[in-house]
């Protein structure tokens, strides 16, 4: 597990930063909820977020000196995309910092930072869907991947938000929605599994065995609770609301993930 969890804090920080942007891409240039100098804080802390990431990564390469040959398996290796695609999104998270002045210019950079983000978090999970291990080899990998970023990224901008402006961007729809969506992104795993494959079945089989997986459930369902409740209610969020829910899907997704690596079963 030592080995494997560089990847799982790569993964989580990586993705949790993407969906980060794309957040605050969305209240920044579409919404116009943010202040400059929110923004540029924001965008400051989503690199330092990204940076920690790579140096993660970096300790479970075994010659990192040498990870510079990689990229030229760029046309065969989604490991190799991931290595380009998130250096990549990064330097235009600095550009969007940095260059974009113009509301133009934002909406310019920050799709491109969005896509590359976007292809990043494709590679990551490509680079699993392997039909050596039944339990990544489906769709319920890139979606898992792809709901990491959904969950932590915005919540982590309303938090942040929240502390450099003394407001809050209302978020409880969608909060609602996107802890729903993973709740069902389990259900449906766990389905899949046990219909697949023998190595499929013992994964689930390690999955429902493994009180971290009810515990990320348990936080799931918590972090839908409070939100819907501040939905129907329609009650103003509290900061300590927000970060109980940041802490809820910190938990289920760093547990999930780390159930991901070490539940997969090979054939």
């Amino acid at each position: 597990m030592e080995h494997s969890m560089t990847l799982v804090v790569f993964t989580f920080l990586s993705q949790m930063a993407i969906g980060a942007f794309a957040s605050l891409f969305v209240l920044d240039v579409y919404q116009e909820k943010v202040t400059k100098r929110s923004a540029f804080i924001s965008l400051v802390a989503i690199l330092i977020v990204s940076v920690v990431a790579v140096i993660v990564s970096v300790f479970h390469l075994g010659h990192p000196f040498a990870a510079y040959r990689a990229l030229l398996n760029f046309g065969h290796s989604w490991l190799t995309r991931e290595i380009v695609f998130f250096p990549t999104f990064m330097l235009f998270v600095f550009l969007y910092a940095f260059v974009a002045k113009t509301r133009k210019q934002k909406q310019t950079f920050g799709w491109i930072t969005n896509i590359i983000g976007a292809v990043t978090i494709f590679s990551t999970a490509m680079i699993y869907t392997i039909p050596s291990v039944p339990a990544w080899n489906n769709g319920t990998t890139v979606a898992a991947f792809f709901t990491t970023a959904l969950l932590l990224g915005p919540i982590f901008i309303q938090l942040l938000i929240s502390v450099l402006e003394k407001k809050f961007v209302n978020l409880n729809l969608y909060t609602t929605i996107v802890a729903f969506l993973a709740i069902l992104l389990n259900v449906m795993n766990l389905t899949i599994l046990k219909g697949g494959l023998p190595a499929a079945v013992e994964s689930a089989g390690l999955l429902v065995a493994s009180p971290l997986f009810w515990v990320k459930i348990i936080a799931l369902l918590g972090a839908f609770f409070i939100a819907g409740y501040f939905l129907l209610k329609k009650k103003t969020i509290s900061f300590s609301t927000v970060s109980i829910l940041y802490v809820c899907f910190i938990v289920s997704e760093f547990l999930g993930r780390m159930l991901f690596y070490s539940s997969g079963v090979h054939l």
